[in-house]
C-alpha cells in the first residue's frame, strides 16, 4: 500500500471498526461512500485532512472525481495532483 492508501484506511478505520477486518484489496476498492462507511459529511472531511496530511488542494475536478470514492482511486488522484504540483 501506498502512504496515501495507508493513512485513508486508518482514517476509516478509526471510524468504522468493521472496516480494520477488511483484507487489504478489499479495503482499497470498497465504495464507502456507498457501503455507507462514510457520509457526504465524511467523506468532504476526509478529502479535507488528506489536503492538510499531503499538502495538496483538491481541485474542483477532483471532487466530481468518482475515483475518490475508493482508497485506491484516491490515491490516484492525490498521486495526480502531487505530479502537477
Amino acid at each position: 500500500m501506498t502512504p496515501v492508501e495507508e493513512w485513508a484506511c486508518n482514517y476509516i478505520g478509526s471510524r468504522d471498526s468493521n472496516f480494520i477486518a477488511l483484507s487489504d484489496t478489499e479495503k482499497l476498492l470498497e465504495n464507502f461512500f456507498l457501503s455507507g462507511r462514510l457520509d457526504s459529511m465524511a467523506l468532504m472531511n476526509m478529502l479535507l485532512d488528506a489536503e492538510q496530511q499531503f499538502a495538496i488542494a483538491f481541485t474542483a475536478e477532483s471532487f466530481q472525481d468518482r475515483r475518490i470514492q475508493t482508497i485506491s482511486g484516491l490515491g490516484e488522484v492525490i498521486a495526480e495532483i502531487q505530479r502537477a504540483s
